[in-house]
């Protein structure tokens, strides 16, 4: 298996720093909220990276043992420890359709 780096995901990379940082609770108070934070501030092809590179990232990583995951996610610049596999896919999943549907 290909190893996986951050730099294979600048886009989330960009995004996790810039919003799920070591402040995010305080700013937004849930990861949902700072990724939703992010939907609003993102521009088209911004938004496009990141649908895009949300979709390799959880096929890429779902092989992985999710402690490995959660250490790529540390090396991405995420400061938010998801409890588990299927809430990172969840808030992950959401946030990818929200730029389709804003409402969400």
């Amino acid at each position: 298996m290909k190893r996986i780096h951050a730099s294979d995901f600048p886009e989330l990379r960009r995004v996790f720093s810039g919003y799920l940082h070591e402040d995010f609770l305080e700013e937004h108070a849930t990861p949902a909220a700072a990724l939703k934070a992010f939907a609003n501030d993102a521009d088209a092809g911004e938004q496009e990276r990141f649908q895009a590179e949300v979709t390799r990232f959880l096929a890429v990583t779902s092989s992985l043992e999710f402690e490995e995951v959660r250490t790529l996610l540390t090396r991405l610049g995420a400061r938010w420890t998801p409890p588990t596999r299927e809430a990172l896919t969840a808030a992950l999943t959401r946030a990818r359709r929200r730029r389709a549907d804003p409402a969400k």
